[in-house]
């Protein structure tokens, strides 16, 4: 019932997929399959997969597990789930399914680069090395195990190696071609990704019955290359301050394509976290805190206070989200210990933005600019500074969820006219056709910018149905991106079958 599983090479951490892209629609006709077949395997892991893709990611374990409880040695359950395990920092339980993975298929190059990518990240730098040189042995051009091994020698010192490296892992253009369901010609969009991540979450953004995606990952870009046909090419590069490399050739392909790009990477570079702090902080209406980025040699307390920060203040890791490597310094005597623990040559410093409200607690608002309309996405309500949605007040506290409600329903009205006209500045600053920012307000209603980019996700509720008030402000989203791809596509000479037809663009760049 589904074709065969197939590891996506693209991305460090590497996930098992199934083809078709997840949907709704997808995920209901999995789980009736399901329901039907309670012991199909395939089913039970396609579905796992969807509810993954779909951001559903609570669920998703519990689907994985549940197709484990039937094959314990279920590679693509134990790869996923490690994954999940993995991304989110658990390195322990990420290291116990990928230890299981490697064990139930031990010819599949992707074990041991997922093994050694813990590994890695646990400090273990030579049974991380194994392990990528044993992928290696059994697929030589496997391109995450050379790009994973020039990071591990990167980070020890050993940098010609490390080019080495990155020169094998980008060897031959990396190309993914998605399935297309469509009865129509396809609008061909050339999706641009970086091989390091910081890449914006589509997974709702393409519908495969209009657009046939291409994706090619730019650090695998030479100026030679003759790009895949294509209407319009939508960088999907997201965090300029982990990507820059990327950035640089996705610049260079955009320089010379000819076709309507969406997300100028020169626009997405300006959005490094100090250059945004410092652009977006003269604006009418809004308030960006006092951004520096440190060698680490440089941050200590004594220099911070040079350098006119106060306390509380914030330490944070480049590259980071979900509030990974993050962290809140109350007092100068917590910025040495701050140090032992975030990881990296470098450490944004970043004033503290006291977004309490009168009820004492913290509000964190995402709104998305797409094609220059503001979007509401959601309000987070939480007690802790650190606020993001998945750990936000919101499931147990129903006066929370109805102050979202009323935000998504009117948010000019929650918002008031200075934040409304301060994020419409903002969306001008930034220059991106697909962004966001996340936000809180002051005492006198200025937005106050926590981090403003390309990479700000989108899911679906999750089949609560206490967050089912939030489906129609993500499918409002979702309907004007999909209509922003066409709409770019027709500029680059798209016609429906019916009118003409179009096979897209072949451009040489």
């Amino acid at each position: 019932m589904t074709a065969p599983l197939r590891p996506k090479p693209a991305t460090l951490a590497i996930r098992v997929t199934c083809d078709g892209t997840p949907s709704e629609e997808l995920l209901a006709e999995l789980d009736a399959l399901v329901e039907r077949h309670p012991d199909a395997l395939d089913a039970r892991f396609a579905r796992a997969h969807c509810l993954e893709a779909l951001g559903r990611e609570t669920r998703a374990r519990g689907a994985y597990q549940g197709v484990l409880a039937r094959d314990p040695s279920h590679f693509g359950a134990l790869t996923n789930l490690g994954t999940l395990y993995f991304t989110a920092g658990d390195w322990t339980r990420a290291r116990v399914l990928y230890e299981q993975a490697v064990a139930s298929r031990p010819e599949d190059p992707t074990g041991y680069v997922n093994l050694g990518n813990v590994l890695a990240e646990l400090g273990e730098a030579t049974a991380a090395e194994e392990r990528y040189l044993r992928a290696l042995a059994l697929e030589p051009e496997h391109p995450t195990a050379h790009f994973a091994l020039s990071l591990l020698y990167a980070s020890t010192g050993r940098h010609d190696r490390a080019a080495e490296q990155r020169r094998a892992a980008f060897a031959q253009p990396i190309l993914h071609v998605a399935g297309y369901q469509g009865d129509d010609a396809p609008i061909e969009l050339l999706q641009l990704l970086a091989a390091h991540g910081g890449n914006i979450v589509t997974n709702l953004l393409f519908d495969d019955r209009r657009v046939r995606v291409t994706t090619l990952v730019a650090d695998s870009w030479r100026p030679a290359l003759t790009l895949p046909p294509h209407h319009v090419l939508f960088n999907a590069i997201g965090d300029a301050d982990r990507s820059d490399d990327a950035l640089e050739h996705a610049a260079a392909i955009a320089a010379s394509d000819g076709l309507p790009t969406i997300n100028d990477p020169e626009a997405v570079r300006r959005t490094r976290r100090a250059a945004v702090a410092e652009r977006l902080g003269g604006l009418p209406g809004v308030v960006a805190p006092p951004t520096a980025l440190l060698p680490r040699g440089a941050v200590s307390a004594g220099e911070l206070t040079a350098r006119g920060f106060t306390y509380p203040l914030l330490l944070r890791a480049p590259g980071f989200h979900m509030g990974e490597n993050f962290e809140l310094i109350a007092a100068p005597a917590e910025v040495a210990p701050a140090l032992e623990r975030l990881p990296g040559d470098e450490l944004y410093a970043i004033g503290f933005l006291d977004a309490r409200g009168a009820d004492g607690k913290f509000r964190k608002v995402r709104m998305l600019f797409v094609d220059g309309d503001l979007y509401p996405v959601h309000l987070a309500i939480s007690r802790n500074w650190k606020v993001h949605y998945f750990s936000a007040d919101m499931r147990d506290v129903p006066e929370h969820r109805a102050e979202e409600a009323r935000f998504l329903a009117d948010p000019a009205a929650w918002l008031g006219g200075v934040a409304t006209a301060g994020l419409e500045r903002i969306r001008d600053a930034l220059g991106l056709d697909y962004g966001g920012i996340d936000f809180g307000l002051s005492p006198g209603g200025e937005v106050l910018v926590y981090e403003a980019n390309a990479t700000m996700a989108i899911y679906l509720p999750d089949g609560d149905e206490r967050f089912e008030y939030r489906r129609a402000a993500v499918e409002r989203i979702v309907a004007a991106a999909r209509a922003m791809f066409v709409a770019r596509a027709e500029r680059g000479g798209y016609r429906s079958r019916a009118s003409g037809g179009s096979v897209g663009k072949r451009k040489s760049v």
